[in-house]
């Protein structure tokens, strides 16, 4: 058995450690004689030997095999025998011992055991029992340092407590090493001690507890007389003397390995130059030889491009000269006089045009039904509503429609008996986090095919069912036969809709209470997103689903009210999955069909209000309550159910339940008639903010080349990181990606911060036509890059009266310029020349233009002076990295981080490869350089080899592993401009990072949390210094933290974002 440090074997330990565990189980057993006693956590056996010299029967018990093996060997006899056991569960009958030792055990298992393991020892004690236990002393014992196998320590105070809870009388002893000189006339009897030591800066605690009045215990000093003392003395002195006879002869064989090691080095570096030379001209010339031939073909494709435009562009003019051009131009102008925008005329138009554009394809959509709706939206919504629904009807998109999950109803069920359906049985909770209360009268069939959704689809939620049975007469008087577990709340008369949902909620035991109509049926996922929600934000007090008939069209999208109490369900018979209808979202109220309340609320509220008795606008009032008691009405997209409505109470309003509709609509006007009067339109009016009461609300506009892949790339989480402050700030933020395509999963996470995504054919194709639309209601709009944002400025500035910011990312002229300034390509400086006109044109035309780093800043207010021109933290960290492991011993390799998407990052990698790392694996030859990045080409993944390790784009939990294990980060950029994303990144992640120049170009240097240098010499002997310099590593990484504190928190970001902004 080896020695971990934990149980003591003899012989293989220091003799003070000895003499420590020996001098315990000594003064256990003077106070054990003539006993039967239980060694807890025995070990190897020595102390229960110690016990038995005293006339005792004593049993050793620890928990490891190994340890009662090896005790068995080597110390086993008549009155010994040794047990495999666990404290927390002793393996013996009541009353069995007089006494219990447990030395060094309690500090290792956690409270529930230690407190487990006290009782299980009172139980094995006899009545007059005594238990002797020990545990390190906790305010003593961590100065030194951590203990892995302890996990929970007792101050001297925290013991006598935790003993006094269990036992009536408790002893304290101390027990600690001191120096001492011995005067003895023979052999040591009793002697006088003199001695000033604190009883509680003990490093160990003793106690003896009993519920009987203890013995007189004799306190003890145990002398070991074996010479110890005089032999270290001894060894000192000699050892002393040796050691400076070494250090004197190591002294001089330092010096003459440094001079030979300098003259080595010399010698090495001049090899490694001249053959660095010999390889750097062989690949120069290999690479300009591939340039030469890639040149002459892209001249030659170029100059079948250009030909191509030119005779478009010929084309074009012929085209305008011609007499057909200006014909057009006078009849589109014609159009706007004759056919104005939102008039009936322009409708009738739009049909006529898609008839003549496709005939067949109007004619198959065209039914009576159709026609009717198309008559009762005319009257409902009014022209500029029909005329959405007409286009939403005719539009080609490419968006999937929604796949549903769903039981088909059996049409023989009046014939069915109970045993003929297959048995569901849901698991039971005591404290369910949700109840779902289903309300039914009948229709048992519905109700079983909800139930069995619910059981599939639910996921790990813990939730109860209650059925909420309003004296049904079909097999729901059953229905306990069939579903287990579930709660039944049997009415004796009937109630109706609404007092049955109040009676059934009384037993609700969840902390959130969902009512779910018995006609639906659950989708996959369709709990855990509305739970999410609820508890994102303590001021969210109810959340309901995404509603979708059988048939696969949209019911409802959370719901609007008018100003005369009317209401839509919004999205009615659209595609479910059309973008406006799948954001998280604040509503006017959701239809009572499937909505989730926090119980506290519900009770303070007091449930529906009864004066909707029996039913309708019960749901909508339930809504209003919740928002005049200060909290939200939220729209969940996630969460989808498919409801069969009309099941429940019909569709017909002029008979049966559905008639209250019509009469609770007067009731609930004469209630919120004010607060409608306040915060909602008339009638089919600003439905833009009305859809998700945003009307008094800032808007905010994004605009991207496509939605921020924010773990693939800087640019893209940059975006992201300004969506998600606009958002906090309070805003109701619309996004348009430029691809218009729907990228997963950061759409949907977009969304779900209540972000709206426009994508699909038809936004695709009709960008120009919602912005003349919807321009107006939008206050603020933030264009990202110029090749983007040119395509976008002129519209917003011609629909909307918006204020502008344009945020390029970087300087694109000026990256382009540095990068000439290396290759010397004239190309790139047309190119840095054409980005330059661009990009100044968009100074010009924005209000407010934002900008990373203050050299970039500097160069643009010097051109634009009375434009406010604000420096953006690059990325935005809500608080501090939680843990970083600052041992660097500990850690190993570098690494460096970036997007091959972004040319300067692949000169920047095959720069380090090339002409730094070589030189760095000579002084260490095991070092791997990770290279991790999105997209890399194919030069960069030949580079590939034992030390050089190419990733590819790795998830952010792998990048947070690397990061947490590489001892440090290079950033070598030679050309680039504006704040680089990854030098941010890496000093948030408090890695020690060596760049360059461009690299630190617009950061803050006084906190001196990265290395700069200039050129491929400097950085390699910077990164050679710097590798086993534990306590400089160390140092920049707590620097890092300053950095990041001081200019790229949420803080920072809100302080330059609201100069322009008044929320």
């Amino acid at each position: 058995m080896k020695f971990t440090g934990e149980r003591l074997l003899l012989g293989k330990v220091d003799k003070e450690l000895e003499i420590e565990h020996i001098n315990r189980y000594i003064f256990a057993k003077n106070i054990l004689s003539d006993k039967n006693i239980l060694d807890s956590a025995c070990g190897s056996g020595y102390g229960t030997a110690i016990l038995s010299s005293n006339n005792n029967n004593v049993v050793g018990l620890d928990i490891s095999e190994e340890a009662i093996e090896y005790a068995k060997e080597n110390y086993l006899n008549k009155d010994i025998n040794f047990v495999v056991g666990s404290i927390a569960e002793l393996p013996f009958a009541d009353n069995s011992f007089d006494g219990v030792v447990s030395f060094e055990t309690i500090e290792h298992v956690h409270g529930e055991v230690q407190n487990k393991f006290l009782q299980e020892v009172k139980r094995v004690l006899k009545n007059n029992g005594i238990l002797v236990i020990s545990t390190p002393n906790h305010d003593v014992y961590k100065i030194k340092g951590e203990n892995h196998f302890h996990v929970k320590e007792f101050t001297f105070q925290e013991f006598k407590t935790f003993l006094e809870s269990n036992f009536k009388q408790v002893k304290l002893y101390s027990q600690h090493f001191e120096v001492c000189n011995v005067i003895v006339e023979n052999k040591l009897g009793y002697a006088e001690v003199d001695n000033g030591f604190e009883f509680e800066k003990a490093e160990y605690i003793i106690a003896v507890c009993s519920d009987f009045e203890l013995p007189e215990i004799n306190e003890r000093i145990y002398i070991r007389d074996d010479g110890r003392y005089n032999s270290l003395l001894d060894w000192a002195v000699s050892n002393h003397n040796t050691n400076e006879k070494n250090n004197k002869f190591i002294a001089e064989k330092l010096l003459e390995i440094k001079s030979l090691e300098n003259s080595t080095r010399l010698k090495d570096k001049e090899t490694l130059k001249l053959n660095d030379d010999i390889n750097n001209k062989r690949i120069e010339i290999q690479e300009n030889e591939n340039i030469i031939c890639n040149l002459q073909q892209e001249i030659r494709n170029k100059e079948g491009h250009i030909e191509l435009l030119l005779e478009s562009e010929r084309e074009l003019e012929r085209i305008k000269k011609s007499w057909e051009w200006r014909v057009f131009c006078f009849f589109r102008k014609g159009m706007g006089i004759f056919f104005p925008i939102g008039s009936k005329r322009r409708l009738i138009l739009k049909v006529a045009v898609k008839f003549l554009k496709s005939p067949g394809g109007l004619l198959r959509k065209l039914s009576i039904k159709r026609i009717r709706q198309f008559f009762y939206y005319l009257k409902r919504e009014g022209l500029s509503g029909v005329s959405r629904r007409v286009d939403e009807c005719l539009k080609d998109s490419e968006i999937k429609p929604i796949t549903l999950d769903i039981s088909q109803l059996d049409n023989q069920t009046k014939h069915k008996k109970i045993t003929e359906y297959k048995p569901i049985e849901f698991l039971k909770y005591s404290k369910p986090e949700v109840s779902i209360v289903i309300p039914v009268y009948n229709q048992f069939e519905y109700t079983y095919n909800c139930l069995k959704s619910i059981q599939k689809n639910s996921g790990k939620v813990n939730y109860e069912i209650i059925i909420a049975n309003d004296c049904s007469t079909d097999l729901t008087t059953e229905i306990e036969k069939v579903v287990k577990n579930i709660t039944v709340v049997k009415n004796e008369e009937n109630l109706r809709f609404l007092k049955n949902c109040n009676n059934a909620a009384k037993f609700a035991k969840g902390k959130y209470i969902l009512f779910l109509n018995n006609d639906t049926q659950v989708q996959a996922n369709w709990l855990e997103p509305l739970i999410e929600l609820i508890e994102r934000d303590e001021n969210i007090g109810m959340v309901g689903s995404k509603l979708v008939y059988p048939n696969g069209k949209l019911q409802e999208a959370g719901g609007i009210f008018w100003r005369d109490a009317s209401a839509w369900n919004y999205g009615h018979l659209s595609e479910p999955n059309d973008p406006e209808y799948n954001y998280v979202k604040e509503v006017d109220y959701i239809s009572g069909a499937a909505i989730m309340i926090k119980s506290f609320l519900w009770n303070e509220i007091g449930g529906f209000d009864e004066i909707f008795v029996p039913a309708y606008y019960e749901d909508s009032d339930l809504a209003f309550e919740v928002r005049k008691r200060g909290y939200k009405v939220m729209y969940q997209p996630l969460s989808v159910v498919v409801h069969f409505e009309g099941i429940s109470n019909g569709i017909d309003v002029n008979e049966g339940q559905k008639a209250y509709q019509v009469t609770n609509q007067k009731k609930f006007y004469e209630k919120w008639k004010d607060i409608l009067e306040k915060e909602n339109f008339s009638n089919g009016e600003n439905l833009f903010v009305a859809k998700d009461r945003s009307r008094f609300k800032k808007h905010m506009l994004v605009v991207d080349h496509y939605v921020p892949n924010h773990d693939k790339d800087a640019g893209g989480k940059c975006t992201f990181m300004y969506i998600k402050l606009f958002v906090s700030l309070g805003m109701k933020v619309t996004f348009i990606g430029d691809n218009f395509f729907k990228h997963e999963p950061y759409t949907t996470e977009l969304n779900q911060m209540g972000v709206e995504v426009l994508y699909g054919n038809y936004y695709f194709k009709n960008w120009k036509k919602w912005f003349r639309e919807n321009g107006n209601y939008f206050d603020f709009a933030y264009l990202n890059r110029p090749h983007i944002a040119e395509k976008y400025i002129d519209i917003m500035r011609r629909f909307s009266e918006a204020k502008i910011i344009y945020f390029g990312h970087d300087l694109h002229y000026l990256r382009e310029y540095r990068q000439y300034e290396i290759q010397g390509d004239p190309e790139l400086l047309k190119s840095s020349n054409r980005w330059k006109e661009k990009e100044f044109e968009l100074f010009n035309k924005a209000d407010i233009i934002y900008t990373v780093g203050n050299y970039e800043q500097e160069i643009i207010k010097k051109e634009f002076q009375q434009k406010p021109v604000r420096n953006i933290p690059v990325y935005i960290y809500e608080g501090l990295k939680e843990y970083v492991n600052t041992n660097f011993k500990e850690r190993k390799d570098i690494m460096f981080v970036g997007g091959f998407g972004h040319p300067p990052n692949v000169d920047a990698v095959l720069w380090f490869a090339q002409e730094i790392l070589p030189k760095v694996l000579n002084e260490y030859p095991d070092m791997k350089w990770y290279i991790v990045g999105s997209k890399p080409p194919e030069n960069i993944l030949k580079l590939a080899c034992d030390n050089i390790i190419v990733t590819g784009f790795i998830p952010d939990d792998e990048l947070d592993k690397l990061y947490d294990s590489c001892r440090m980060a290079v950033v070598p950029l030679r050309v680039g401009a504006g704040v680089k994303g990854k030098v941010v990144e890496a000093v948030y992640n408090r890695i020690p990072l060596v760049t360059t120049p461009i690299g630190a170009e617009g950061l803050s240097l006084s906190e001196n949390a990265f290395v700069i240098t200039e050129g491929s010499d400097e950085m390699t002997d910077a990164i050679i210094n710097l590798y086993e310099n534990f306590y400089e590593l160390e140092k920049i990484s707590d620097n890092c933290k300053l950095f990041i504190e001081n200019h790229f928190t949420d803080k920072t970001a809100k302080k330059v974002v609201l100069e322009d902004m008044l929320l």
